[in-house]
This record gives structure tokens, C-alpha cells and sequence, in this order.
């Protein structure tokens, strides 16, 4: 049985923080790399110069565009659009959209996660905190999908044996606030639309348990990243040295393990398939 990893997030570039991780695998232990998406996009703000420059009839045709440039230029093995409509943030008009992932029952959303899950197989599954990172219902609903498709197939011979959130250390989401509040801005209301609590969202942070060294895969992600011009805005400093600043500030993909429950005294796992048991055909078979 291949080694497999299940990728589970709500919009076209989420994956962007994760493309490293999907570089080494596929590299070092030929992982089937399987990326879930369950919305189009279509809330976010684009520029319509993007939509002109490409000819695109809509934002969701751009977005899905941008998506397929970006995971191809990734590699990743596999990828599966839910199609749903991009939500926006809570009490936006977005959000109580009939088409929209929050909207959509739970238990539907699940069941189209489970399916995929039966299909892959995967070992480790990664998906956002039950906080969605900062709040995005988008990214609350695919955690809660995904978890509950994670405890539905421990009963099955060929479960998927790891879980783990996104996550990173708290220590610079801090000094990110510090530097918004000596900017004199509100971390309780950042963002365009000033709707994203990171406040909140530092407080929600899970603790690291895995620290994944990528420094010698950031190449892919950079041209992945490049795929999202209209999401995507890269001063041309920073691109010009981002080879030299990449290794400093993206050497490694932080994650929390949710299961097996870390212990207190684990040490911070190096590898996501430690301790992972690939079962053979036979022992399948015999399960």
C-alpha cells in the first residue's frame, strides 16, 4: 500500500503553506498527495484588470484557474473541487448564501470527504484548527468535515491513523500583533474588510508537535505562489530575495498532531509518517 496524504482546506491558494510538504513527500517516499477544496473562491476580492488580462467570464473562473496553475506546478497527485460557493466571514451577507459551504449540512460535506478518504486511503490527514486559523467559516466548516470523516473511518481496516491541524508558533503571531498595535492598528479588526480577529486567533493557536524541515523544497512553492497574481501581491524586494530570506522564515511546516493525542512528554516529531503502519495487500486482505 503507497503512502498517502490527504490535504483538506476551503479555497484556491490555501494550500500554498503546504506545497513544501507535499514537494518532500512526493520526493523522498513517492506519496500520493491529495488536495481537497471545497470552495471556488468566487467572495474573494479580485482586481477586475485580472479578469480582463485573462479573459475570464467570472471571479470563479479565474480563481479555479489560478487553482489548477498553482497545484500542477505543486504536483500535486490529486485534486478535488467540492465546488461549493466562498462563504466570506461571519454576519457578511456571503455567509448566509444558500450555495455556500456554511450553509451546506455538515453531514453532507462530511460524507463527501469520507468518499474521498475510501478512495485515497491516506495515513495523515492536515486540515485548520477548529478555529479555521482566524475565524473563516469556510475554514471552520472543512475542520469540522474532516474531523468527523476522520472518526467515522476508524472502524474500517484501512483508517487513516494521524490527524494534524495547521499551525505555527505563537511567539510570531505575537510579535505580528505587537507590530500592528505600534502601527496603530487593530488586531481585533484586521484585514480588508477589517472582519479577522487575530487577536482570536493567537488565542485559538495550537501548540507545535511537528516540525517538518522543507528548506530544500520552497522552490515549487514560490512557483506555485506565483500562479496567484490576483491573490498574491509579493513586493519586488522580497521576490528578488526570497531565496535568501525563504530558508530563514519558511525552512520549515509547523503542525499540530490532534491523533494520536500527543503526550507531554512526546518530543516534537520530524517526520508525518512516524510511527504510521503501511499495511501490505495481504494483511489487507486478511483484515
Amino acid at each position: 500500500m503507497k503512502k498517502s496524504i490527504l490535504f483538506c482546506y476551503a479555497h484556491p491558494d490555501d494550500e500554498l503553506g503546504i506545497v513544501p510538504l507535499v514537494t518532500r513527500y512526493m520526493a523522498e517516499v513517492d506519496a500520493y498527495t491529495t488536495f481537497i477544496c471545497t470552495t471556488n473562491g468566487d467572495v474573494g476580492t479580485v482586481d477586475p484588470e485580472f479578469l480582463k488580462k485573462g479573459n475570464y467570464a467570472s471571479i470563479t473562473e479565474l480563481r479555479l484557474a489560478e487553482l489548477e496553475a498553482a497545484t500542477s506546478t505543486a504536483g500535486f497527485s490529486e485534486v478535488v473541487p467540492f465546488g461549493y460557493r466562498d462563504s466570506g466571514m461571519m454576519g457578511s451577507a456571503d455567509n448566509e448564501h444558500p450555495d455556500c459551504s456554511w450553509q451546506a449540512p455538515l453531514e453532507e460535506v462530511t460524507q463527501r470527504v469520507v468518499a474521498v478518504m475510501r478512495r485515497v486511503r491516506p495515513q495523515v490527514v492536515i486540515t485548520f484548527n477548529t478555529f479555521g486559523a482566524y475565524g473563516h467559516p469556510d475554514h471552520i466548516k472543512i475542520n469540522q468535515a474532516t474531523l468527523a470523516a476522520f472518526q467515522q473511518l476508524q472502524s474500517e481496516p484501512e483508517h487513516p491513523q494521524k490527524l494534524y491541524y495547521t499551525t505555527g508558533p505563537k511567539v510570531l503571531f505575537s510579535l505580528m500583533i505587537a507590530l500592528m498595535r505600534l502601527r496603530g492598528k487593530d488586531p481585533r479588526r484586521a484585514g480588508r474588510n477589517h472582519d479577522t480577529d487575530f487577536v482570536a486567533a493567537l488565542d485559538a493557536t495550537d501548540a507545535v508537535t511537528a516540525k517538518i524541515a522543507v528548506t530544500r523544497y520552497l522552490a515549487p512553492s514560490w512557483r506555485a505562489m506565483d500562479c496567484y497574481p490576483s491573490q498574491v501581491h509579493m513586493p519586488a524586494l522580497v521576490r528578488r530575495f526570497r531565496h535568501i530570506l525563504g530558508p530563514l522564515v519558511q525552512g520549515s511546516v509547523t503542525l499540530s498532531r490532534v491523533y494520536p493525542e500527543p503526550r507531554l512528554d512526546d518530543r516534537i516529531e520530524r517526520d508525518l509518517f512516524e510511527d504510521v503502519v503501511i499495511a501490505t495487500q495481504q494483511q489487507l486482505s486478511e483484515a
